[in-house]
Parts: structure tokens; sequence; C-alpha cells
């Protein structure tokens, strides 16, 4: 039964795709509408129970993937076209989006200062996950594609190891405004070491390994494929919710370096998160409980 959902999520997640590029419509909107087609709110074939305890892991790896390719196409070139722009994105207005958001859920939904800086970090992310399918869709200048992209890999790898650190050190803890600093620089120092450690790896692999002629570029994308799964599992197992940031640096790191089949890597790496792209979107949005959204209310 699982694999026939895991099959049916795909395949909508594959028309959705289609329709958006015939359309030129992103394809975020058709994925959110699979997902609610399929979940408990209409034909209730996917709800909490039926992945078990697996869907965290699937998704996490699913996200690992899409940052990775995200951070992959970040070359320093394109990001030196407008670096004032994107400093102030990725601190300044990181900073404005956190506490504004916090201080609306607080005045609306009058929820403690705590819950209001859990959600305000949360909706720090705008994430490669939606960036990349309205980029494909909204032609934009140079630049302007440059700055929203490297916001969303970065403010992604932020925000993630944020909300951790905001629920552990001011909601599960008793912790202040140092300890949280303090957690979150250390866990994002792990995530982008790891990183930059698998890439080296990979790089050297690729580099010195010896291959076929004829099956280096598919041993090239297996290769970067367990860089991927290795940079995030890796980093996990050190402190939780670091492995999207060393996927993002891995990712960054070898696509700023002469990676052999460089053009192979790319065309494999973006039709793989357009399948984890499509998994992610309509797993989740089969998840979303409109009664819990009517409960909130107006506010």
């Amino acid at each position: 039964m699982l694999v026939a959902i895991v099959a049916l999520i795909l395949a909508l997640g594959v028309a959705s795709r289609v329709l958006a590029d015939r359309l030129r419509i992103p394809s975020v909107l058709f994925l959110i509408f699979a997902g609610i087609a399929i979940g408990p709110e209409l034909l209730g074939i996917v709800s909490q129970e039926t992945f078990g305890g697996g869907l965290s892991a699937m998704v996490g790896v699913s996200v690992a993937i899409i940052l990775f390719e995200g951070g992959y196409h970040l070359h320093l070139e394109k990001l030196r076209e407008s670096p004032t722009a994107l400093t102030r994105l990725v601190t300044v207005g990181a900073v404005i989006t956190w506490l504004g958001t916090a201080a609306a859920v607080v005045a609306f939904l009058e929820t403690s200062l705590e819950v209001g800086l859990l959600v305000g970090a949360l909706l720090i992310a705008t994430g490669p996950t939606v960036i990349g399918p309205i980029l494909q869709v909204v032609t934009v200048r140079d630049h302007v594609a440059a700055v929203l992209e490297g916001e969303g890999v970065i403010n992604d790898v932020t925000a993630a190891i944020l909300v951790v650190v905001v629920f552990e050190v001011l909601i599960a803890g008793d912790g202040g405004l140092a300890h949280l600093a303090v957690d979150f620089v250390g866990r994002l120092f792990v995530g982008l070491a790891v990183g930059a450690l698998v890439a080296g790896v990979v790089w050297l692999v690729l580099n010195r390994g010896t291959s076929m002629p004829s099956a280096a570029p598919l041993h090239a994308r297996l290769i970067v494929l367990a860089g991927i799964v290795v940079a995030y599992g890796g980093a996990e197992t050190i402190a939780s919710e670091t492995g999207i940031a060393a996927a993002a640096m891995a990712g960054f790191v070898l696509g700023n370096v002469d990676l052999p089949y460089h053009e192979d890597v790319i065309d494999f790496l973006d039709d793989l998160s357009v399948v984890v792209l499509s998994f992610v979107f309509v797993a989740l949005a089969a998840l979303i409980d409109f009664a819990d959204i009517r409960t909130l209310g107006l506010a």
C-alpha cells in the first residue's frame, strides 16, 4: 500500500510539473493542490499515519538534495554581482522578518513571546523549493535571480537551525539570548564544516579515482548523490538540524570548483530535484488540516 501511495505522489508531482510548464505558472501551486486533493480533507488517501515515523527522514533527505542542488548553482561570480543586497537580505532582512513576524504572532494570535519567536524563525525561510519554481516561469535580470537564489539557500539553512535553537533554548529549556546565539553559531559551524569536508572528499575521489571512460559520468553522479546523503546524515549525527546546512555547503563548494563531468552532474541534480520537490510538496500538503486553520480564526 505504501509503495502505491508513493507512486501516486510522484505521479501527481510529475503531472503538476508538466502542467505548470505548459501554463507558465509556478509548479508549487499545482503541487499543493494535488497534495490537498489526496489528503484527509478530500480523498483521504494520505494521512499522518501513512508513512509512520519515516516521513521526517524522507523529507529531510529530499530537502537536503534540493538545497545541495541550489548551492551547486550558486557561483561566486554571480553572487558578486549584488553582494550588498544579498548580505542585507540574509542578515538585516532575516532579523526584521524574524522579529516582525514574532511581534505579529504575539499581537494577533495572543501567544507567548517564545512561541512568536519560534513561528517567526520558521517563516524566515523562503527556500529554493519555492524560489526555484518561480524563477523558472518569471523572467528577472541575472543579478536579481542570483540574489533571490542565494537568499533562498542561505536563509533556508539559517532558519532551520534557528527554529531548533529557539525551541530547545527558549521553549524547552530556560536559556537566554547568549545561550541561543552560541548554540546557533555552533550548529551552523558543524553543518558548514561537515559539508566542506564531504565536498573535499567527493572532489578528491572524482579527480583521483579511476573509472572506465564509458562509466565515469555515471560514477560521478552516484558519488555526488552519496556525498549529499553522507553530508546530511553525518551532520545530523553530530547535531540535529545541521544536515541541510552541510548539504547546501557541499553543493556550494562543489559548484565552485573544477569538478569532472560537471554538466552530467548538473543534469542529474536538476532531474533529481524535480522528483524530490514533487514528493515533498505533495506529501506535506496532504497533511494540511483545515480544521486547525479554522481554529486560528481571522487573526
